[in-house]
């Protein structure tokens, strides 16, 4: 399986999401969140276990506050968006993971004590402040998908034209299917359509040679 696969088989799971859910909004362990999902905890502990050895979580040791000995408290690691597109002339499931730059470090992503959390000011005012941030980042990813939908559109609607024109003008079907592959992903270099369509490199190469090459990638070039 690729790492998309292995995120759809991860995540397709309910519990698991709500597991994952509930550690974004706050650190925790397995006895809480079982009470919390109204599972038993050995259950949770296996798809905890799943999820950590998957590193979309981790764990590590933290005192308990009832002075019993220590206990694993989870928190999640990863940052990803799976962003799937279907519509009558286009399918695209990927993974979009942020930049290097972006990426949390590993003690950033150790809890925040409450008593550094603290505030001065009013609570309230506080939690309007946070509110008013988060509509404000909303509005903004709202217009970004506004603008991502009518470029889907437009993707489709050309991936549309492409398909009628290929099939038009070219009887193989796998032939079809290298110069659509190679359309609709121009950036791909006749290796990577290959494998992505399962298709011997030089049958890719004679036909790409024959109706025009890859668009970004050199053909000699795995990159």
């Amino acid at each position: 399986m690729n790492d998309l696969d292995v995120l759809l088989s991860i995540i397709e799971n309910p519990t698991r999401r709500k597991i994952l859910e509930a550690l974004v909004r706050e650190p925790n362990y397995p006895l809480r969140l079982s009470k919390e999902l109204q599972m038993s905890q050995q259950s949770i502990m296996k798809h905890l276990k799943v999820l950590e050895d998957s590193a979309l979580v981790r764990s590590h040791p933290a005192e308990s506050d009832r002075g019993g000995p220590n206990r694993k408290l989870y928190v999640p690691t990863s940052e990803f968006t799976i962003i799937v597109d279907v519509g009558p002339g286009l399918f695209n499931a990927e993974i979009v993971m942020p930049d290097d730059s972006d990426e949390l470090i590993e003690q950033d992503r150790i809890p925040i004590e409450p008593h550094e959390m603290k505030v001065e000011n009013d609570f309230k005012e506080e939690l309007r402040k946070l509110r008013n941030s988060i509509l404000a980042v909303d509005k903004e990813l709202e217009d970004l998908h506004a603008k991502r939908a009518s470029l889907i559109r437009s993707k489709e609607q050309t991936l549309e034209i492409a398909r009628r024109f290929v099939e038009s003008n070219i009887d193989n079907y796998q032939v079809r299917r290298i110069i659509y592959e190679s359309i609709k992903r121009p950036s791909l270099s006749p290796q990577q359509i290959g494998r992505e369509l399962g298709i011997r490199d030089e049958t890719i190469l004679d036909v790409m040679e024959e109706f025009g090459g890859a668009g970004g990638k050199d053909h000699g070039s795995e990159e």
